[in-house]
């Protein structure tokens, strides 16, 4: 009794204690949401979300609206590809939404979120602030929306609640024309639920999977290993089926084989087949290096050649070959020396199946080519003629070359396989990349974003439609008194792989 009371005592101390923060956290809006720099604006989100109750929420839901649509109207002018909205922002505006708990503003928030009257940008952020406390009866619905972004979005949120109730429709979309990015995230959906009466419809539905969509591929074998329990790495899905039955059976699991081969990089593994290659050429890419990890690059059987072979790629396969051996053959005394053996490499092994494109970058990003281009021989021998003419040489601006890799697509003279503008840069590409291979030995020195909080915040912001798969090789060890950004950032590109399901590798001299 005496306990109840000391505790009723502290309610009008804590409701003070509410106030006075509710009050700081309008302070800080008047102070900070107008500023021109973002991590003042962010902070004026992050206050509000910090600071709201039930009691304040409406003021708190009206006034991350006003921010969220000041801060979507800094988008570029018409033409323009210069992203102008801030990562940053846009994300504390979405934790302090998925703050509100308060059931009349959340169905306010539904409401905006269906509202075709509403922007895009502003719809799509709504639905990610509604994670905790959004009806899934509303997501479900938000799920079947004629616009692509915001069927990602809301099986984006439903894959994260995993619920029973939504195994039907992870199952459905799967079978459904639905872009690659919405059938992953139902995938995954169902790989947290783990359902076994999703089995049989998962194994109809890899084998629907037509041969470039490895990514698809990838998450339906994990899919599948996490609900029926068996360890193999198959995405043959006779041999799945076979499997499965003989499991079912109390049998031996024949283990089968393997399709489609992996695109190897640096050690880390990938069976996507649209694929861009982001890699350091700076100058600190000049200092001492060692020999990369010697492996067997094999061909694959549809990269080596046959009696119909058409002429021009005989002619390209034989170069290509030669200019790998010559690479081969110089000793590695630097880390540019050690990238471009495992370069020369894992480029001339690629399968013909693969789309692939790279970004050379030092203080500003370098493309080879515009778009994603088949992995034929003679694709392969122009991209290694490239190059082995580059030079390092510069800074490291990561940030500029990772958004140029996102704005990559299969053909940028059809403008209808983009969904919204392309200054946008993180909509859903039908054509565009699903992993990217980051390589760096050093932290931002140029470009837009320079730091690693300010980079991770955009890219949550791109990447939470795109669902692109980011492994990250970090080379070299730390110097002590090195000059700033010439030093590896081990803990940074880890958190970008963390952060996009890729993984991570640190090549130590």
């Amino acid at each position: 009794m005496v306990r109840t009371l000391a505790l009723l005592g502290l309610l009008p101390l804590a409701a003070g204690q509410d106030a006075r923060r509710w009050a700081e956290a309008l302070a800080a809006y008047q102070k900070y949401s107008a500023s021109k720099d973002p991590v003042e604006r962010a902070r004026a989100a992050s206050e509000l979300g910090n600071a709201t109750a039930e009691k304040y929420d409406r003021v708190c839901w009206q006034l991350l609206t006003n921010l969220l649509r000041q801060e979507f109207a800094r988008e570029g002018l018409q033409g323009k590809t210069e992203e102008k909205v801030a990562g940053e922002v846009v994300e504390a505006a979405i934790r302090a939404l998925q703050r509100i708990s308060h059931k009349d503003v959340v169905a306010e928030m539904t409401r905006v979120a269906r509202s075709r009257q509403e922007s895009l940008r502003l719809r799509l952020a709504v639905i990610w602030g509604l994670a905790e406390r959004g009806a899934l009866k509303d997501l479900t619905e938000l799920a079947d929306d004629k616009v692509p972004q915001i069927q990602v979005a809301a099986l984006d949120v439903l894959a994260q609640r995993a619920a029973d109730e939504s195994v039907p429709l992870f199952l459905r979309v799967l079978g459904e024309n639905r872009t690659w990015e919405v059938k992953l995230l139902a995938l995954q959906g169902l790989e947290k639920i783990a359902p076994e009466s999703a089995v049989e419809p998962l194994l109809e539905g890899l084998g629907r999977c037509r041969a470039d969509e490895g990514r698809l591929k990838d998450q339906y074998v994990r899919t599948l290993r996490k609900i029926t329990g068996l360890e193999i790495e198959n995405d043959d899905p006779n041999a799945w089926k076979a499997a499965w039955a003989a499991k079912k059976a109390g049998q031996e699991a024949p283990a089968g084989s393997t399709v489609a081969e992996a695109t190897e990089f640096y050690g880390l593994k990938t069976r996507s087949t649209r694929i861009v290659f982001i890699l350091d050429r700076s100058g600190s890419m000049l200092a001492p290096g060692s020999e990369p990890s010697q492996r067997v690059f094999k061909l694959p059987p549809d990269a080596m050649g046959g009696p119909k072979e058409p002429p021009q790629e005989t002619a390209a396969r034989e170069e290509a070959t030669r200019l790998k051996k010559r690479v081969d053959a110089v000793a590695v005394a630097t880390r540019w020396d050690a990238l471009r053996k495992e370069f020369f490499n894992t480029i001339y092994v690629l399968s013909p199946r693969v789309h692939f494109n790279v970004v050379w970058y030092e203080g500003r990003p370098d493309p080879w080519r515009q778009e994603l281009v088949p992995a034929t021989w003679v694709n392969k021998l122009e991209c290694l003629r490239h190059a082995e003419k580059l030079v390092p040489s510069g800074g490291t601006n990561i940030w500029d070359a990772l958004e140029l890799a996102f704005q990559t697509i299969e053909n940028p003279q059809r403008p209808d396989l983009l969904q919204i503008d392309r200054r946008v840069n993180y909509a859903t590409v039908i054509s565009g990349p699903d992993t990217f291979f980051l390589m760096t030995d050093g932290a931002p020195t140029f470009g837009r974003i320079l730091t690693p909080d300010g980079i991770l915040s955009e890219l949550r912001k791109v990447n939470r439609l795109r669902k692109v798969t980011i492994h990250t090789i970090c080379v070299g060890d730390a110097v002590p008194g090195a000059p700033p950004g010439e030093n590896p950032d081990p803990a940074f590109l880890k958190q970008i792989a963390d952060e996009t399901g890729g993984d991570f590798v640190h090549i130590r001299r």
